[in-house]
Parts: C-alpha cells; sequence; structure tokens
C-alpha cells in the first residue's frame, strides 16, 4: 500500500500531522478503539435470545438449547439419589467385647466362690442364698444354670470358662449388628460344633455366651457423609446438550423447564456476565495477536498509522457485514445464509494494501469472527477461512482487473469444494440435499460478491485515506497519463530514457525481491523534473549545441540539480504516491555531478572548488526500490555512451558503477545487499543485451545499383 499524502490537499484531519501519524501513543489507541469497536458490532451475534417467563405459563416459542450447560436441577437430583443408597457406616465399639469378658468373669468368679463354699460346707448354699446372688447373673441365665456350673468337676469347669471366654472375644472382636444379635443361637451353635464336651456342656456355654452378646456396631456419622459425598462425586453431571429441544410451543412451564432455562442463562432475571466478558478477552487476545504479527513485519502498516487505520476500518466493514448477516438470521433466514457473506473481500483488499502475509493472518482471524457470530459452528468457520485464503494467493499479483473476478471465481469454487465437505462430515448423504443446494448457492454468492465489492469499494478507499494500491499503480503506468504524455511531447529523450530505466528496474527488482510494479512506475517519473528545462539535458538536444558550454560549471550545477526539486513539486501537483515521489528524491543521492566538477576544476584558480559543492542533495536510497532505480538510471545513461556496447564492456561498466556508489557510500541507509547487486547485474545484462544486441550492417542499394552498372 502507498500512502498519498496530497490526495486530498484540503483534508486535514489528526492522521494527516506527521507527529500524529508515526505516534506510539495514538498507535496503541486504534489497537485500542478496534477491540471495543469490534466487540460492539459482534457480541450481540454471540448472546442468545432471553425470555421472560415463570412456572405455569405457556411458552410462545420453541426453545433450543444454544449452548452446552449443566442441568444443575438433574444433576443434584441423581446425585442425592446416590446419596440414599448409601448405607450407614458403622465402627466396631470394643467397649462391647471388654464388658462381656468382664460379666463372664464375675459370673465364673461368683461360680468358683459357690464351688470354694460348698467344699467347705459339704454342701450346696441353699436356693436362698443362690437366690441372693442371682443380681450377678447376665441376663438370660438362670439359677439352674448357675447350679449346673457350681456342680461341674473343676477340670470341666476351668473348660466351660476358658471356652466361653474364648467364644465370645471370636465374636465380638468382628462387626455384630443388631440383625446378626437377632441370629446369634446360629453364630453360637457354629462356634460349640468343634468342642470336644458333651452335650450337656456344650449347651450351657452356649447359653452362657448368648448371655453376654450384644451388638458391638456404633453408627458413626462422619463416615456416612463422606461415604455419601464420595458416591455424589462418582455421579457425572447431567449435561443438557447444545441442539437440544428444552420446550416446545405451546407447552407449560415446569419448574424442570425453569430450571434448565436457568442453567442455561436464557432468562431475561438472570444475565449471564461471563459471555461478556469472555468474548471481549477473545477479541482482544485476537487483536493482540494480530498487533504482534504487524509490529514484528516492521512493514509501513507497523509504523503509520494511517495504514493501520485502513486495516482496522477494513476488518470492522467485514464484522458489520457479518453482523447484518446475523440478522438476517434472526429475522427468520437460514443459517446457510452466512456463506454468502462476503468474508474473502476482506482478504482481497489487505492483500492489495499491505501484501499477502498480513492477508492470510486476516484471513484467520475474520473466519474466526464468522464462526463465533454464527454460534461457533465449525462449518461457518472453515468455509470462509479456506475461501479467504484462495483469495489471497489469487490477488498475490494483480497486473489487471481480470485478476479480481479470478479471485471471485476461485473462492466461490473453494466455498464449493468447503460447503461439500462439510456436508458429507456432517449429514446424512441421504438427507438434506435441498439444504445442500441452497448451501452451495450462497457460497457461490459469496466467492462473486466478494470480488465485486472489491472492485466497487477500492477506488473509495483509496481515495478517503490516500492510498493506492497496485490498481493505482498500473493506471500511472498508462502512457496516456496526462504527465506522461506532456513528458513525452516536451522531452521526448527523457521519456525514452525512462522507459529503459523502466524496463531495468522492473527486471531487477524481481530477482531481487523488490516491488517491480513500484520500480517500473518510479523509473516512469522519476525525471519529469527535466521538462522544465528539458535543453539542459543531453538526451534532449538531438545534437544541437549544449546550453552548458555557455553557462558556468556552478549554474550548471544548480540547473542540473534542479530537476529533482522540480519533479518532486509537479508529483505532488499530480497526486502521486509516496514511493514514487520517493524514487524522484532519492534516484541521484548524495552523487557528484564529475562533469561539471571537472570542468569547475579546470576554470578554478585559487583551488577553491570541492566536491561536496557539485554532490546532489539527497537523500540517500532508504529502500530497494530507490537504490535499484538509482542503478538503472546511471547504467542506462553510461552503457548509452559506449562507442561499442559488447558484453564484456556492458558488464565492465555496470560493475563499475555499483562499485562507485558503494565506495561512496549511496547504498548505506537502504537494506540491499552485496548478493542482490551481484543478481541485479545479470538481470541488467539480459535486458541490455536485447536492446544493445550487434546488428548486420545492410548494404547500400544504390551502391548495388552502381556495382550492376
Amino acid at each position: 500500500m502507498i500512502a498519498v499524502p496530497g490526495a486530498r490537499s484540503s483534508r486535514k484531519t489528526l492522521l494527516d500531522r506527521e507527529a500524529m501519524r508515526y505516534s506510539l501513543r495514538y498507535r496503541i489507541t486504534i489497537y485500542a478503539v478496534f477491540t471495543v469497536v469490534l466487540y460492539l458490532v459482534l457480541v450481540g451475534t454471540v448472546l442468545p435470545e432471553r425470555y421472560n417467563l415463570g412456572v405455569g405459563q405457556v411458552s410462545q416459542a420453541t426453545i433450543i438449547a444454544p449452548v452446552d450447560a449443566v442441568d444443575v436441577q438433574a444433576t443434584a437430583a441423581a446425585r442425592a439419589a446416590a446419596a440414599a443408597l448409601v448405607p450407614g457406616r458403622y465402627d466396631i465399639n470394643p467397649d462391647v467385647q471388654q464388658s462381656a469378658v468382664a460379666a463372664l468373669d464375675s459370673l465364673f468368679a461368683e461360680a468358683a466362690a459357690l464351688r470354694a463354699q460348698a467344699e467347705a460346707q459339704t454342701q450346696l448354699p441353699s436356693r436362698f442364698g443362690l437366690q441372693q446372688r442371682r443380681t450377678t447373673l447376665p441376663p438370660g441365665l438362670t439359677m439352674a444354670d448357675l447350679e449346673q456350673l457350681v456342680t461341674l468337676s473343676p477340670s470341666l469347669f476351668q473348660r466351660v470358662s476358658s471356652d466361653s471366654i474364648r467364644i465370645t472375644q471370636q465374636i465380638l472382636q468382628l462387626p455384630f449388628s443388631t440383625t446378626d444379635m437377632a441370629r446369634a443361637p446360629m453364630t453360637v451353635d457354629s462356634q460349640l460344633v468343634n468342642l470336644d464336651v458333651d452335650k450337656s456342656t456344650r449347651l450351657i456355654i452356649g447359653r452362657i455366651v448368648s448371655a453376654v452378646l450384644r451388638p458391638n456396631l456404633v453408627y458413626d456419622a462422619v463416615l456416612t457423609e463422606q461415604a455419601r459425598l464420595q458416591a455424589e462425586r462418582n455421579v457425572p453431571d447431567i449435561w443438557i446438550n447444545r441442539g437440544d429441544v428444552i420446550v416446545r410451543r405451546g407447552q407449560l412451564i415446569t419448574g424442570t423447564v425453569m430450571g434448565q432455562l436457568q442453567d442455561l442463562k436464557l432468562l431475561k432475571a438472570v444475565p449471564d456476565y461471563g459471555i461478556f466478558v469472555a468474548f471481549f478477552f477473545l477479541l482482544a487476545l485476537l487483536t493482540g495477536a494480530m498487533a504482534t504479527f504487524i509490529q514484528l513485519r516492521r512493514a509501513r502498516v507497523a509504523r503509520d498509522n494511517l495504514y493501520l487505520l485502513l486495516y482496522t476500518v477494513i476488518i470492522v466493514f467485514i464484522a458489520v457485514i457479518i453482523r447484518v448477516a446475523v440478522a438476517g438470521v434472526d429475522a427468520g433466514l437460514t443459517s446457510d445464509v452466512a456463506y454468502a457473506v462476503p468474508v474473502a473481500m476482506g482478504s482481497m483488499m489487505i492483500t492489495l494494501f499491505f501484501g499477502s502475509s498480513l492477508a492470510m493472518l486476516s484471513s484467520l482471524l475474520l473466519a474466526i469472527l464468522a464462526g463465533s457470530a454464527f454460534g461457533f459452528s465449525f462449518p461457518h468457520f472453515f468455509t470462509p477461512l479456506i475461501g479467504a485464503l484462495g483469495a489471497t494467493m489469487a490477488m498475490n499479483r494483480v497486473h489487471h482487473r481480470s485478476v479480481f473476478m479470478r479471485a471471485g471465481f476461485l473462492t466461490a469454487g473453494l466455498n464449493v469444494v468447503t460447503i461439500s465437505t462439510m456436508h458429507f462430515l456432517f449429514t446424512s448423504t441421504t438427507a438434506g440435499w435441498g439444504v445442500f443446494g441452497y448451501q452451495l448457492l450462497y457460497g457461490i454468492v459469496g466467492g462473486l460478491l466478494s470480488a465485486i465489492l472489491t472492485i466497487g469499494l477500492l477506488p473509495y478507499l483509496e481515495a478517503v485515506f490516500g492510498v493506492i494500491t497496485h490498481m493505482g499503480l498500473l493506471e500511472l503506468a498508462n502512457p496516456n497519463n496526462p504527465l506522461l504524455r506532456k513528458l513525452l511531447l516536451e522531452a521526448p529523450g527523457t521519456y525514452h530514457h525512462s522507459l529503459i530505466v523502466g524496463n531495468l528496474a522492473e527486471s531487477a527488482a524481481e530477482v531481487i525481491g523488490a516491488d517491480a510494479l513500484v520500480c517500473r512506475v518510479g523509473s516512469y517519473y522519476h525525471d519529469v523534473g527535466k521538462m522544465k528545462r528539458p535543453l539542459f539535458f543531453i538526451e534532449n538536444q538531438l545534437g544541437g549545441e549544449n546550453p552548458h558550454d555557455r553557462v558556468a560549471p556552478n549554474l550548471s550545477y544548480l540547473i542540473v540539480t534542479a530537476h529533482v526539486s522540480d519533479g518532486l513539486e509537479m508529483l505532488r501537483e499530480h497526486k502521486l504516491p509516496e514511493p514514487v515521489r520517493a524514487i524522484c528524491a532519492e534516484h541521484h543521492g548524495t552523487t557528484v555531478l564529475w562533469y561539471f566538477y571537472n570542468k569547475a576544476l579546470e576554470e578554478d584558480k585559487h583551488g577553491a572548488v570541492t566536491q561536496d559543492q557539485f554532490r546532489y542533495p539527497g537523500p540517500k536510497p532508504q529502500s530497494k526500490e530507490s537504490a535499484i532505480v538509482m542503478m538503472c538510471d546511471a547504467v542506462e545513461a553510461s552503457v548509452r555512451s559506449i562507442s561499442k556496447p559488447t558484453p564484456p564492456r556492458i558488464e565492465a561498466m555496470i560493475r563499475k558503477i555499483i562499485k562507485d556508489r558503494l565506495q561512496d557510500g549511496q547504498l548505506d541507509q537502504c537494506d540491499i545487499t552485496l548478493r542482490d547487486l551481484d543478481r541485479m547485474v545479470e538481470a541488467f545484462m539480459r535486458t541490455l543485451q536485447g536492446i544493445y544486441h550487434e546488428r548486420i550492417e545492410y548494404p547500400d542499394p544504390a551502391k548495388i545499383g552502381a556495382v550492376k552498372e
């Protein structure tokens, strides 16, 4: 893209001021305002429609989930059900076992005392005496059981006591619940089976053990709560999936439906602030990535705020079109109208103004905006992305307006391919053929509309922002341009010299990666200032008297160097772009006019003449394009002065000119390399050999006739 500060001389905006065009503060402001404007334009596209409903009302519309969300009520109910199925958790209380063993110890100690008393008195205590001791018996034991214990032989008494304690400990050291208590006789019997005692002894042991057994499990509220929480955590979230029908038109709004509407944040009373913040940060991240890429490229758009403003205007313009399309869908149009949005138009324009590398990144940015605006749909992201990338490649080299339509047809074709791919990926191949046909039609319209709008809007953007594209440069290269026609009529030698320089410059620019069109157009206009005094330049004298022979060297110097400032004034008057003016200003750099310097030396009798007095005012070339035109200008003039321009002599002359420019420091301020210069020599040779090739000498017909006579 080329800025034209004089495109509208009456226009005075903030960005026309030099300090503001290159101000970092204003650059940051542009990025910030761009993000905010983009947010305000597109935030409505990501916000779902909200409803004012209540339980018991009838829905006036079919409501479909626009996003995925957790169904809080259903999830809570499922987790509560899972927790309810978790049984209580119990711990074994060791005190139960200790109490049972203590009761047995007390029982057998009492029985032992009675046995000792009976042995001393040679008879059992009276029934009344035993009755008094019954309070020490465990519940369930009778006086008969106590009498049986007292009457056992010592060895059998010891056996009953040890087995009773052992069985009790075995049972109560394991979980023993209330349910187990009801089955205690069977549990005890299973322990008695293996005892090597008689039946009556086995029975007394069983009655003693059963008398002291108690449930040993104590309810643990903490463990129970932990188990239930774990059961709840094991239940996954129940999701409302995007596209699920929440309620159909005419159905009653129930509590369950209201809960789902709340979860989806579709109620006006429940604003979703998260989506506002998240979408802003999404755009801020995209802007940050774009700004980083722009600044790292170090192109003109990274320095000049006017260029950056134009870039942001193009992006916002596409965003506005996307917003209009979304509004159409909300009004009842099919969502497939998204394929007709001319997203590729933005890529085409950015390619024309800024080049293909920035257009590639911008294609991704625009595709993300389109996809997010249409429900974050992958097909609505992928289709414009491929179409925009194709448009970028098609617009990489613009030599005539037919390139626009070629880019439009390519975009339309790519849209057809990507829409077909998305259809067969996400739709049954046996269904939806009518919708598929409309999608293809929208895709074709979107591609062609991109080219048509680009052609139509391009001149307006060039005029409003004072910039020019390669299309504008092609128009400047037209020989019918008023300034070129004037140059042809008033300075024909300079005109033809400029044409040859243009051919040389274009071929050199192509081999080193410079802008060939800028070089050609700059060459055409680099010497227009010579029209003011055409006869003072050798190419326009046509064998006549050289006016410099009659003026002093200093005056000749002023006349010759004035063609640069005169040319700049003419270019400004005709509103030519800045790169062309830069080439005009820099194509001589600060080189010395050796002819007039030597002439001044010959006339100087006091040694006061210096080289600096006969240098062009500059500046030195600041770009590859200016350096190329400088070389071509000198090469064309020098080679034309060779009497017999053979290839070796031409190459020697070219290399001498390049060496002189290098040694004089004329190329110090541009990014041209020695390898570039070597490639330029090869390009110059190919072009000049076609111009200064050897020709055969044709015989004079009159002499041939004389010989025959």
